[in-house]
């Protein structure tokens, strides 16, 4: 058969219910919301070039049917709306933040449709170029029908440009996602779901919140991010490594790796006191493992993963290693050259980033936990009543201290292992031999030898048998 011109396009469009049904199950809900978030870091990190976020807030409030995330991030430009924000996909002529978290141009799309059937959005820019250079506009969206317009586009419900905000006014966006799925409803009643919501962007968006921003989830109180600490003094020091690793198109991406051990966890007095060297005692592993962050977003959490080196080359996680914490950031103007998945929950292992830093996180997990098993070896030979060696003051004594405060290390330093114990001398082999006689007999033997025992009977009379008849 001849094609004829008119026959040689093939198709290769999109479909919204792609993006609305099916990307949607490649993030959980949790995910989702903080990929909201991130847009919000990024405006905030837009507004503050110095990375001091104070007095910028992100507030998360959610009801019986209804979403509601906002901030005093900057807004969103009109501009920006009109071309950029809304598309699927982020357009290659779009710069964006530098370091910044968003970096697909799908995350708040798919985080609005994994949410609910229906959303709007309100945004106030105060503009850059001038004082009356700001925008305000509205959108309300009605996921079902959009699905079945032919158009790829939103529209306005209301627009104002070139205008100038009021000094009281917050620049800032507001998104409120309703028609909640009944999934999403049930999580969202679930204080077990909601403490992990919690936790999740505690955890995820700590640096943001170390750096200033309040971070809210229905309720007026911020939460509050844990600082990253390891131990460290005069005698523990542990290792803290700068480096850059080259990018694609001649970008570089800085990394700071930093690794080491935390103070042992208090225990209560009433707890039974095992012996720290039997790590079988303590299977919960905590907080162990390797952390990596990309411009201050985390991705790893406590990976104790071959993907991090446990099990290749280092030795596999064993409970003996729960005191290990490594921290890895990595940041880059352009996000493009990070190693992250579009759900910014694990890495991409092909790339070429990371496997240069996966290189070093492997070698200082061996070196770390070579320090860990050194001391558990002198543990094994400590005697009841003797002292400590230092090695073990120092990592059982040795208070946490914040990362931030270290100075370079290429090892971990600590106190040197005792010296190993003379070994006692090896104890000579006997036999033992027994037999039965007279007892008469045996008094009168005895008496001739002197010996007051059976054993020390048997004993002499062998001595005399061989000098006499074999020495």
């Amino acid at each position: 058969m001849v094609t004829s011109a008119s026959d040689t396009t093939v198709d290769a469009g999109a479909e919204k219910r792609f993006f609305i049904e099916m990307l949607t199950k490649d993030i959980e809900l949790l995910p989702a919301i903080v990929d909201l978030v991130d847009n919000s870091v990024d405006g905030a990190r837009g507004l503050h070039p110095d990375g001091d976020l104070s007095g910028q807030w992100v507030k998360i409030e959610f009801g019986d049917d209804s979403f509601t995330i906002s901030d005093n991030s900057g807004g969103i430009s009109v501009d920006v709306a009109r071309h950029y924000a809304f598309r699927f996909g982020r357009s290659k002529d779009f710069t964006g933040v530098k370091r910044s978290v968003g970096q697909f141009g799908v995350g708040m799309k798919r985080a609005i449709f994994k949410i609910g059937r229906a959303f709007a959005v309100q945004s106030a820019h105060r503009g850059e170029a001038s004082a009356d250079d700001g925008s305000r506009f509205s959108l309300n969206v009605d996921v079902e029908q959009w699905a079945v317009q032919q158009e790829w586009t939103f529209q306005f419900e209301r627009v104002e440009e070139g205008v100038a905000l009021a000094t009281d006014e917050e620049a800032g966006t507001v998104i409120s996602v309703t028609k909640l799925h009944p999934s999403v409803q049930d999580d969202l009643k679930d204080p077990a779901i909601v403490q992990a919501l919690r936790t999740e962007l505690r955890v995820r968006h700590q640096e943001s919140i170390q750096s200033g921003l309040q971070l809210h989830l229905n309720s007026d109180k911020p939460l509050v991010a844990s600082r990253p600490s390891l131990q460290a003094s005069d005698v523990i020091q542990p290792v803290f490594k700068e480096f850059q690793v080259p990018g694609a198109n001649g970008g570089t991406v800085d990394v700071k790796l930093y690794a080491g051990t935390v103070a042992p966890r208090k225990r209560d007095k009433d707890s039974d006191p095992e012996d720290e060297g039997q790590a079988e005692n303590f299977q919960d592993p905590g907080d162990a493992g390797w952390y990596l962050f990309c411009n201050d977003r985390l991705l790893l959490v406590a990976d104790r993963t071959s993907l991090t080196g446990w099990g290749n080359p280092a030795a596999a996680y064993h409970p003996q290693y729960r005191s290990f914490r490594g921290f890895v950031y990595l940041s880059a103007d352009d996000a493009g050259l990070l190693p992250w998945n579009t759900t910014k929950t694990a890495v991409d292992r092909d790339s070429p980033v990371f496997r240069a830093v996966q290189s070093e996180m492997k070698t200082v997990l061996v070196a770390v936990q070579a320090v860990i098993n050194r001391a558990k070896q002198v543990r094994a030979r400590l005697e009841d009543e003797e002292p400590k060696p230092d090695i073990l003051v120092a990592l059982d004594e040795t208070p946490d201290k914040p990362i931030t405060s270290l100075t370079a290390s290429s090892s971990m330093v600590t106190p040197p292992s005792p010296p190993a114990k003379p070994k006692a001398p090896p104890t000579p082999k006997v036999q033992r031999i027994q037999y039965v006689v007279d007892p008469d007999k045996f008094e009168e033997v005895a008496e001739a030898l002197g010996a007051s025992s059976g054993s020390e009977v048997g004993r002499l009379t062998f001595d005399y048998f061989y000098e006499q008849e074999i020495g």
